[in-house]
Order: structure tokens, then C-alpha cells, then sequence
């Protein structure tokens, strides 16, 4: 009898439970959806072997590792290949109003994956959310960094799936984004950032999936970027300055043993474009000036300053590098474009560390580098769902060489690596 009282009771009260989830349940209305992307396969050529990633596909610079008994440069060979990693597809997706505001979002991916390990396997590359208000908007998700396209989408427009790296900030990242409306053409943009994929370098142990971001997690401190934009008529001009701080190390060592470390480095960096975009022609001139950029794939990064013997703990400078681009395109369905790109090496503003080994401790993207260009023209033909692109690449970098001069972080000579690339493109867009 007990058990039949018990096993009603139960039944009952699962019953209820199942109707007040029902009556509480949240509907939300039927949202649309846009599916988008492209299918992409390029062949490539290049004389030098570069930095790259997606097995050469990805570009950044000649790679000079020195030369051999008769003095020519040992990565100076051809090297090419042929892929389809670079197709995408993502989807737009337009919701119900919330809060007054009309929603979206964005999800997108590509078979780039890992692009030092495993490529031609899918990740992500944007994944957010949007709330639009009359004169305010708030994104939350994964995007691209406001200091890639500024305003209006004023990213460099080429052949080669580079786009204008390492002369122009490439990187997504975590992000919460907030634009005001000062005005009908002025926008404020607030932005506060997170490292997933293009990370800041450490004095940890060798990256892996797990750690690759540890030295901008264990900072504790988001990357703060604040915007001004205009946009009238076909023309976009920014300014914007950015803020961030990693640890680079969390645990030291010394003489005394093992101690927590809360030493961060911080950086600045400044950012300003013109940008026109209207019928045939499309105009972007940018210059960047910043510190320890390498989780933004550019030329820089950071050094030891001093070393505690007690402790291990360190203190460091960062490197400073001017990074200017000119990118003009003319055309529709036949089209011609030019992209030109230069960065320069400001050295360090305080004086290095000297290691137990004579060397300097360093972390970054090739922080020594002294400078590098890229002057690469295309054409391109374009026909319905079709575009078909030829281009021309020069990449010339100058790297350090001879003796290292501690008080700025730059050496007393330079040795040039020059290559010429090659690429034919064909891509289906849909």
C-alpha cells in the first residue's frame, strides 16, 4: 500500500514538473539563415623558402637560415604546391528582436585547422552574436580584431590568403565589442579582447593546445582597444590606439628556489587608415605603430630587461615597429590591383639582459628583424559565381647579422633575403 502511495505521489509530481516546464518553456520565433562561402584552390610558387603557415599557402617573408660552404643561401630554393584548404563557408543568421534590438549572428570556418600541424582539417574562425539598437550595438563572440578592418570592412584586398599580413594586423580573437553613434557618420568602438589562435608569446613550456595563450590568460587583464570612425559617401577614416598585458612567465626560479611571479609586460600600440571604396576603385592607406604586435602576426616582440638572482623574477622592454601599407584595386569583372607593405624595426626602448651565454632572452616574431617589404600586383578576372586571380609577390627581408648591440635590441648588420611568388587562384563563391 506504501509503495503504491510512494509510486503515485512520484508520478504525480513528474507530471506536474513536465507541465510547468511546458507553460515556462521559452519559444523563440523562427530565426532566417543565410549560407554563404566559397570553394578555393590555389597553386603557388616561391624562389626562398618563407615563414608560413598552411604548409606555404600562408606567406609572411623570406626565412633566412644562413648559407651554405659556397656562400648561397640555404633556403633559397624553389619550393611550391597545390591546395584547397582556403574554401569556407559560414552562415548569416537574422533573429526575433530582443530587447529592443535586432539580432543576428555569425558562424564561419574554413579546412585551414591548425595551420602548423594539421591543416586541411575545419576550426573556427568567427562565431558571434549581435544586438543592434538605433545608435548603439554590442557584439559578443569570436570575430575579427577591430584593428584588421576598422570601419566599413577596410581590410587590404589581394590575391594571395596572406591579405596584407604582416604589414597588416591578421588575427581573430574572443571578443566583447561596443559602438556608439556619435553622429550619423562617427562611431565610438569599444572593444575588449581575449587570445584563442594568435597568441602572445612566453617563457613557458612549449606550446601545445593547452598553453599557447597561458601568457595573456594568466595576465588577468583583457586587450583594450577604443576606436573613432567616419564613413560618408564611399570613404572610411580611423583612428584607434590599443592596450594589452601578458605574464610571461607565472612561476621563477633562483637561488632561493621557486616563487610566483606577477610581473606583466604591457604595450601600446596606435592605429590610423583611409579607406575609399566607391565604384571601380578601392583605396586603403594604413600606418601602425605598436609594440610587441606578434599575436597580431607582425614583426615584433619583447625582451628581458633585468634578472633577479634571488628569485628569477624578470622585468622587460618591448620592441617597436612602424608597419605601413598601400593597397589600390581598380575594376569589376576585370580588375587589377596593387598591394604594397613595409615594416621597421625601432629596437627596444631599454637596455637587454646579457644570458649566462652572451644572448639576449627574447620572445616574439622574429623581434630583430630589421625591416621587410612586399610590393605584389594581380589581376584578376571575375565572371558570374567565377574568379580567377594571377599574382606577383616580392618579399624582401632584411635580417640581423654581425653584433648585437644590447642597448637597443638591433644588430650593427644585415644580411637581405629576397623571394618572388607566383600564384594562380581559382575560386567558386556561392
Amino acid at each position: 500500500m506504501k509503495k503504491s502511495i510512494v509510486i503515485t505521489w512520484m508520478l504525480f509530481i513528474l507530471t506536474f514538473v513536465g507541465f510547468a516546464q511546458e507553460e515556462n518553456k521559452v519559444t523563440a520565433k523562427k530565426s532566417s539563415i543565410q549560407f554563404y562561402g566559397f570553394v578555393r584552390s590555389e597553386y603557388y610558387y616561391d624562389t626562398y623558402k618563407g615563414l608560413n603557415a598552411a604548409q606555404d599557402n600562408f606567406y609572411l617573408f623570406p626565412l633566412y637560415k644562413g648559407k651554405d660552404a659556397e656562400g648561397n643561401h640555404l633556403n633559397e630554393q624553389g619550393i611550391h604546391g597545390f591546395t584547397a584548404m582556403a574554401t569556407r563557408f559560414g552562415m548569416n543568421i537574422k533573429g526575433p528582436e530582443i530587447l529592443g534590438a535586432k539580432t543576428s549572428a555569425n558562424i564561419e570556418t574554413d579546412f585551414a585547422g591548425i595551420v602548423t600541424e594539421y591543416p586541411e582539417v575545419l576550426r573556427l574562425r568567427k562565431a558571434y552574436v549581435k544586438l543592434d539598437w538605433e545608435k548603439s550595438s554590442l557584439l559578443i563572440g569570436q570575430t575579427w580584431h577591430p584593428l584588421w578592418n576598422g570601419s566599413g570592412a577596410f581590410f587590404p584586398q589581394v590575391g594571395g590568403l596572406n591579405t596584407g599580413s604582416p604589414y597588416n594586423p591578421f588575427n581573430r580573437s574572443p571578443q566583447i565589442d561596443f559602438d556608439y553613434k556619435l553622429g550619423k557618420k562617427t562611431t565610438l568602438s569599444l572593444t575588449a579582447l581575449y587570445e584563442q589562435q594568435y597568441t602572445s608569446k612566453g617563457f613557458y613550456p612549449v606550446p601545445n593546445t593547452n598553453n599557447s595563450n597561458l601568457a595573456k590568460r594568466n595576465a588577468g587583464i583583457p586587450e583594450l582597444v577604443a576606436g573613432l570612425y567616419y564613413n560618408s559617401n564611399g570613404v572610411s577614416v580611423g583612428v584607434a590606439g590599443q592596450f594589452n598585458a601578458i605574464k610571461p612567465i607565472d612561476v621563477t626560479e633562483g637561488t632561493a628556489g621557486k616563487f610566483q611571479s606577477d610581473e606583466l609586460n604591457t604595450s601600446f600600440a596606435g592605429m590610423a587608415y583611409f579607406g575609399y571604396r566607391k565604384g571601380k576603385l578601392f583605396i586603403l592607406a594604413k600606418e601602425l605603430v605598436g609594440q610587441n604586435l606578434a599575436n597580431m602576426l607582425m614583426v615584433g616582440g619583447y625582451g628581458v630587461t633585468s634578472v633577479d638572482a634571488r628569485t628569477g623574477g624578470m622585468t622587460y622592454t618591448n620592441y617597436t615597429t612602424h608597419n605601413t601599407l598601400l593597397n589600390i584595386v581598380y575594376g569589376t569583372e576585370f580588375q587589377i590591383g596593387l598591394f604594397a607593405g613595409h615594416t621597421g624595426n625601432m629596437g627596444t626602448s631599454d637596455k637587454l639582459y646579457e644570458g649566462e651565454d652572451g644572448k639576449p632572452m627574447l620572445k616574439g616574431l622574429m623581434p630583430t628583424m630589421d625591416q621587410i617589404y612586399r610590393v605584389a600586383p594581380y589581376f584578376a578576372y571575375n565572371y558570374k559565381n567565377l574568379r580567377f586571380v594571377a599574382e606577383y609577390e616580392l618579399d624582401s627581408a632584411d635580417y640581423g647579422t654581425g653584433t648585437f648591440n644590447f642597448e637597443d635590441g638591433l644588430y650593427n648588420e644585415t644580411v637581405n633575403a629576397t623571394n618572388h611568388r607566383i600564384l594562380l587562384m581559382l575560386t567558386y563563391n556561392f
